[in-house]
């Protein structure tokens, strides 16, 4: 749950990641909640949307929490506890979203690329579809940690450039398996085994190549920014914000990389929580 309340606070920021609409009025809609709602068919596949009182189709976005867990875990249950306060206190202008998602597991078939991508889009899909049914406007902000900043980045920079995708938030994300950590490390390679279907590697790259969001990075891509824990065990800073940031310095996108004092999960605690809320305020200030 520590890590929950980073999200907590920085999705507070969101709302400074576009430039206001004219008409700012709110409407005399009620808040409401649906809980479970079916994005596919298959259980997982279940998202909670909270509504703010108020809202509107001109001025009312969206940001979508993205839980880690190793892409084999994880609930967005998760964030149950915090979800009350985030929509009265800190963020009761915008819709949240707090998605699930398939869990990888090779037994079944499921891998986290391409499946927990496809997903991702899937709800993308779903809440534009029925925005005015919502009345809110399908604008959104990826908010995600650990593998789910994994997923985040990933679909953001390699799911043609979806346009309503407006920035990611990345936090002690992986960004590139190239890296010989991951070669080396047993966690990682259990991991790694189920990440991607085989059969969707294309010809001639490898599968850590494909998996790594680094890979995908053009002049096109999401503003991003990126956070690393200066002694994080499972994402290694010397090297996946080196790579991330040479990546980013060959195109023309909006993007910054810090680094927090602690580890994998250390941003969720002050002084840390403090700077980063402060860096990412500043940085979606400029989109």
């Amino acid at each position: 749950m520590k890590h929950f309340f980073g999200f907590l606070f920085l999705c507070t920021l969101l709302a400074s990641c576009t430039k206001e609409d004219i008409d700012t009025t709110p409407s005399n809609l009620p808040e409401k909640e649906i809980i479970n709602v079916a994005y596919g068919n298959d259980p997982q596949q279940k998202f909670d949307i909270y509504l703010p009182q108020g809202r509107t189709k001109n001025i009312t976005k969206v940001f979508i929490l993205i839980h880690g867990g190793g892409w084999t875990s994880g609930d967005k249950s998760d964030f149950n506890g915090g979800i009350p306060v985030l929509k009265s206190a800190y963020f009761p202008d915008y819709a949240i979203v707090n998605i699930n998602y398939i869990l990888g597991n090779t037994a079944t078939g499921h891998y986290a690329l391409p499946d927990q991508i496809n997903d991702i889009q899937k709800v993308i899909d779903f809440i534009t579809s029925n925005a005015d049914e919502y009345n809110i406007k399908p604008e959104f902000v990826l908010c995600g940690h650990s593998a789910g900043a994994h997923l985040s980045m990933y679909y953001a920079y390699n799911s043609k450039n979806n346009p309503a995708v407006k920035a990611v938030i990345s936090l002690a994300g992986p960004t590139d398996f190239e890296d010989p950590f991951y070669a080396n490390n047993i966690i990682w390679q259990f991991l790694l085994g189920g990440l991607v279907k085989p059969d969707n590697i294309p010809s001639g790259m490898t599968m850590l190549k494909y998996a790594s969001p680094v890979t995908w990075i053009t002049n096109t891509s999401t503003p991003t920014i990126a956070f690393f824990g200066s002694t994080d065990s499972l994402v290694p800073v010397n090297e996946q914000k080196t790579r991330l940031d040479a990546k980013f310095a060959q195109v023309n996108r909006p993007y910054e990389s810090y680094v927090w004092n602690g580890d994998h999960n250390a941003y969720g605690l002050e002084p840390q929580l403090s700077d980063v809320i402060t860096k990412s305020k500043a940085f979606l200030k400029k989109l």
